[in-house]
């Protein structure tokens, strides 16, 4: 009798190490993507406030700009033209970039054909930084059709490395946080009691901060730097609310 009471004392003290485990490994990996969310998301921000004239005229969705650099990067901002037309289009295109002397412009124009997508790309580089870690673009299309004209700015956060491969970096930390996530959810989810209401309280907020967490990475890769802040904001609202004292 006394070896069974032992061994199922030691069951729940080996499932209790494990859910707690899980848990520092989900919260881990929960604190990554945040960060990622916000490397990807104030730059942007950052982006709409610096010193680029500004027109107010409708987005252009194309434009993007690394995800993530280091001191000894060169990568490219990237914009992508197609002519939805039936005859050959013209673009005319402004291209603006930070710089911790003055603001730099390219100017071009671009033809295309009918149905031809063009990609267009200027590298940036340390030269660029301006803010301290912050590299900023805009850049403004005006093409002769009903196309219209569009402008965008996007920016990149620079962490101040003397090497190479920021947006290696950048994915190897998503892939860290989505390992984390997931090894945690699978060690909570395996030894927890789900009968308590604290363990399934617990449970439902692990899982919906996950995926707003994912929601939000997302929304910063895409550039939709105010979907991915609120991401941010919810994910702090509900840690407050479900984190109040509870037992692992």
């Amino acid at each position: 009798m006394a070896q069974h009471s032992q061994e199922g004392t030691r069951v729940i003290h080996r499932n209790l190490s494990l859910r707690r485990v899980g848990f520092i490994s989900f919260s881990i990996a929960i604190f990554l993507g945040i960060l990622l969310i916000l490397a990807r998301a104030m730059p942007d921000l950052e982006s709409t406030m610096y010193g680029f004239i500004k027109y107010g005229y409708p987005r252009l969705t194309s434009l993007s700009c690394p995800v993530l650099m280091t001191l000894q990067d060169r990568e490219p901002v990237t914009v992508r033209l197609r002519n939805p037309l039936d005859k050959n289009l013209s673009y005319y295109v402004n291209a603006q970039f930070s710089s911790g002397v003055m603001i730099s412009t390219i100017d071009q124009r671009v033809e295309l054909q009918p149905g031809e997508t063009k990609t267009l790309s200027w590298e940036v580089g340390k030269e660029n930084i301006d803010l301290g870690n912050f590299i900023f673009a805009r850049v403004f299309t005006s093409a002769a059709s009903s196309l219209g004209m569009r402008e965008s700015t996007c920016g990149t956060f620079v962490v101040k490395l003397p090497v190479r491969g920021g947006p290696v970096i950048f994915y190897a930390i998503l892939f860290l946080a989505v390992l984390g996530a997931a090894v945690g959810l699978l060690l909570w989810f395996r030894h927890s009691e789900m009968s308590q209401p604290d363990v399934i309280s617990q449970s439902l907020w692990m899982r919906f901060i996950a995926m707003v967490v994912a929601v939000g990475i997302m929304a910063g890769i895409l550039n939709l730097w105010f979907f991915a802040i609120l991401t941010v904001l919810l994910a702090l609202l509900t840690t407050s609310v479900f984190l109040i004292p509870r037992k692992i």
